[in-house]
């Protein structure tokens, strides 16, 4: 019997990007196989055979999304410079990723508050060396003086916060500031808050 060859970068990526969407939108129990097929100008049979399940599609999602953030924190602490410098390299890195994408930042969010099957399965192999290798450079920023004595588990949750829920959250932001979380200007300012109450919180002055 003759297969499809596997699916091209692109091809995945396309179908990655809109499945995004719509698990972000509409939670995993509203998206479904056929719009997504539809969306992506596949016959669901087609997606089927990229993806053979809804539950390995999903997976396939947010192992995508944290392996990025992943990457983003070990290239930015194993930069050359001082810990405010790689501090504030992560800062822009983070931010480029969740304000150039509108459903990134909602679906970790989400997933996370959900603690759906991915979290519970998965979370150890995947989100947590995420979060341990974040912890890792605060822990060595603490030691050598640059970084405030502080609880850095507590810290790092509070520093998710400040970078993940204004653009999981952008409605209220739109509501509240009058503003859209996505557009240039909002983003420009939103980095400058955030190296400001950032070097607060976590420099030694």
């Amino acid at each position: 019997m003759t297969t499809e060859p596997p699916p091209s970068k692109s091809r995945r990526d396309s179908i990655l990007d809109e499945a995004t969407r719509l698990f972000a939108e509409r939670g995993y129990e509203g998206a479904s196989m056929a719009d997504l097929a539809d969306s992506v100008g596949l016959r669901k049979a087609s997606l089927f055979h990229h993806f053979p399940s809804k539950d390995l599609l999903y997976a396939a999602v947010l192992e995508r999304l944290l392996m990025q953030f992943g990457e983003l924190i070990a290239l930015s602490t194993s930069k050359e410079g001082t810990y405010a410098e790689r501090l504030e390299h992560l800062t822009d890195a983070i931010l480029a990723t969740v304000s150039e994408d509108p459903y990134t930042a909602r679906l970790v969010i989400r997933e996370m508050m959900d603690w759906g099957p991915f979290a519970q399965q998965r979370f150890n192999e995947i989100a947590r060396p995420v979060l341990e290798a974040a912890n890792a450079f605060f822990e060595a920023g603490k030691r050598d003086g640059a970084f405030v004595d502080q609880d850095t588990k507590h810290l790092l949750l509070t520093l998710i916060g400040m970078h993940f829920l204004p653009f999981s959250l952008h409605h209220v932001v739109k509501e509240f500031t009058g503003d859209d979380a996505f557009s240039p200007e909002w983003v420009r300012t939103r980095r400058e808050v955030l190296h400001a109450e950032i070097r607060a919180l976590v420099l030694v002055r």
